[in-house]
């Protein structure tokens, strides 16, 4: 990538960032940062934790149904 596109690729990728559900960014985020903090069982399942956990949210179930009726998500963030 030319370095003078990357601002208007960066922004791209956050403007898409911003169309998902805040909850499950944060867990994504805050799974990659515990990724370097400890070994790979580890990580592991604090990753299997989290994923389990975004299945109790209303953003979950609206992505799923979005999905399977072929339309975007709008996302409540709960």
């Amino acid at each position: 990538m030319a370095l003078d596109k990357l601002m208007e690729e960066s922004l791209a990728a956050a403007l898409m960032i911003c169309d998902y559900s805040q909850i499950a960014v944060m867990a994504a985020k805050e799974t990659v940062n515990r990724a370097f903090e400890g070994g790979l069982s580890d990580g592991i399942m604090f990753e299997r934790r989290m994923f389990h956990a975004l299945f109790a949210t209303a953003d979950q179930k609206e992505g799923m149904d979005a999905f399977v009726n072929k339309r975007k998500a709008v996302f409540k963030h709960e």
